[in-house]
C-alpha cells in the first residue's frame, strides 16, 4: 500500500511539472496572440470583437492572453513597487 501511494505521488509530481510548463509556455504564447489578433483585425478593417468570434481556439486564446497580460502585468507593477 506504501509503494501505491509513493507512486501516486511521483506521477503526481512529474504530472504537476509538465504541466506547469507547458500552461506557462501557453499563457506567454496567448500573451503574443492578443496584439497579433488586433493587428489583423485593423489590418482587416474588421473589429476585434468580431474578428476573435470567428473561431472559437482564436477566441479561448485570446481569453486567456488577455488575463495573462493582466496578471503579469500586475504581478510585474507589485514587483517593481516591492524593490
Amino acid at each position: 500500500m506504501r509503494g501505491l501511494i509513493n507512486l501516486l505521488t511521483l506521477l503526481l509530481i512529474i504530472f504537476v511539472v509538465v504541466f506547469f510548463q507547458l500552461f506557462l509556455i501557453l499563457a506567454f504564447m496567448s500573451m503574443l496572440i492578443v496584439p497579433a489578433t488586433w493587428v489583423y483585425a485593423q489590418l482587416n478593417g474588421q473589429s476585434y470583437s468580431f474578428t476573435i468570434d470567428q473561431s472559437n481556439m482564436l477566441y479561448k486564446l485570446n481569453i486567456l492572453g488577455q488575463w495573462s497580460l493582466v496578471i503579469g502585468g500586475a504581478i510585474m507593477l507589485f514587483s517593481l513597487l516591492l524593490i
